[in-house]
């Protein structure tokens, strides 16, 4: 009885642990309980299938090293999706608890089943076992949490690997402790530290991740900062250029330096094509448009071919013609884009055209006035890095300060050749009226009947 009492009281002292430290809290204690109970259906799930593949004459020792855990921990997997997916939680520790919990809910039926068909075992042997198992199953389960909520919530090219890898190392981990018991190696004593390393290295891995996280966190913090103390400061200072070169230029080099770029290509949309406005690549030393004094001899970018289909294949098109920001990593990697055009200009000059970053300029209405395209990330020794996800953000409000600037340049201007074009007009009624006034004078009507009267007199005849 003592042994059943240890086999029960472990598990549940340790998910009462996790409660005092803050694993979880009381709001989530229901769908804790829930995955402790889906876990203890896996145990029965697992005996049932092992009865009736013992049937079928499949070893005892092979169904208990590896088929059981491989079942348990897809059964666990799926139940911790399903709660993640519910709660909308993407906290790894939240995850890791689920885990654990579901793992927790095997080892107690599974400690009661053994204590109950080892009662003859002296009971410090039982606790430990006991102890053991309990850890082990529980870091099995847990790591698999981990791994369905970066499986879920990760979404990212590697997130099948993630998932299997989880699996993976889970099912492992439980099946080398499943051999280790059945086999007696190292006695009590290996397979408790086995369970207490298993689970420190869990502690140790989200450890890890709670500090790539929160540098992740310091990180935002600095770059929400960079949005108030230069994003915005340069959006002001757009505003009141009055230089329309200038204030192209403007736009491209201060989204240069604030993205640390090594080029960047600024174009303006006109009717059915894209024209280049400004063209800067510090590596090269070129500097095309705007206050340059070079004009750029690049032919326009088309925005639709001859039958009028859209120019997708383009990436700076694509952004014209969609409205939509594309963050490429490597341009010499991509299908999803036509960069032959870039590839020549890189054989060319000896440049390498890697990570782009082209962004959209839309106006108050949607339409896109131009499009703003990055080059080549650098990090802190010149090496070229994609654009950061986190940092595309802050550079799309930075675009749209940006073209609020644009758009006010180009109403001020509208609004001005407007004026002026009101002023011809109205001086050439002025002078119309003026005209008309001194047609009607008396003055004007004397001098036209002293000229007619001149026309009609007769001309004087004079003698040979």
């Amino acid at each position: 009885m003592t042994a059943i009492v240890i086999g029960v009281g472990l598990p549940l002292g340790m998910l009462l642990i996790m409660f005092i430290f803050r694993l979880f809290a009381a709001r989530t204690i229901g769908w804790v309980l829930l995955c402790m109970a889906w876990g203890a259906l896996g145990y029965e799930a697992a005996i049932l299938l092992n009865t009736r593949l013992g049937n079928l004459g499949i070893d005892n020792k092979i169904l208990s090293i590896l088929l059981t855990p491989l079942l348990l921990q897809i059964l666990i997997a799926l139940g911790v999706l399903f709660v993640v997916s519910r709660r909308q939680s993407d906290n790894l520790v939240d995850g890791a608890v689920y885990g654990f919990a579901a793992g927790l809910g095997f080892a107690i039926l599974d400690n009661v089943e053994f204590a109950l068909g080892n009662a003859d075992q002296a009971l410090a042997n039982a606790l430990l076992r006991s102890f053991s198992s309990t850890l082990v199953l529980a870091t099995a389960s847990g790591i698999v949490g981990v791994s369905m909520t970066q499986f879920h919530f990760r979404h990212r090219a590697n997130r099948v690997a993630i998932l299997l890898s989880g699996l993976g190392a889970a099912v492992g981990y439980n099946s080398l402790y499943n051999l280790l018991a059945q086999r007696a190696i190292g006695g009590e004593i290996l397979p408790v530290a086995f369970g207490i390393g298993g689970i420190t290295l869990v502690g140790l891995y989200l450890a890890g991740q709670l500090r790539t996280i929160l540098n992740q966190l310091g990180i935002e913090k600095k770059r929400a900062d960079s949005l108030l103390d230069i994003v915005i400061p340069i959006g002001v200072q757009l505003s009141t250029e009055k230089n329309f070169g200038n204030l192209l230029e403007n736009m491209l080099v201060e989204a240069k330096k604030f993205c640390s770029a090594d080029a960047g290509t600024l174009y303006l949309a006109r009717e059915k094509h894209l024209e280049f406005a400004v063209l800067r690549n510090d590596t090269l030393r070129i500097a095309m448009g705007g206050s340059s004094p070079v004009d750029i001899t690049l032919p326009d970018l088309h925005l639709y071919d001859d039958a009028g289909t859209p120019n997708h294949h383009n990436i700076a098109t694509y952004a014209a013609l969609t409205g939509k920001t594309i963050n490429i990593e490597d341009a010499y990697e991509t299908k999803d884009f036509d960069f032959s055009g870039t590839r020549a200009f890189d054989r060319t000059n000896g440049y390498q055209s890697i990570s782009f970053l082209t962004i959209p300029l839309k106006g108050n209405e949607g339409k896109v006035l131009g499009v703003l395209q990055l080059i080549n990330a650098l990090n802190s020794k010149r090496e070229i890095i994609p654009f950061d996800k986190n940092l595309q953000l802050l550079m799309e409000s930075f675009s749209s300060l940006a073209t609020a600037a644009l758009e006010g340049y180009i109403q001020e201007q509208k609004l001005r050749n407007e004026i002026q074009q009101l002023r011809i007009e109205i001086d050439a009624v002025k002078r119309s009226q003026q005209v008309e006034e001194i047609t009607n004078s008396d003055y004007f009507k004397n001098l036209q009947e002293k000229a007619k009267s001149f026309r009609d007199q007769p001309e004087k005849k004079t003698d040979d």
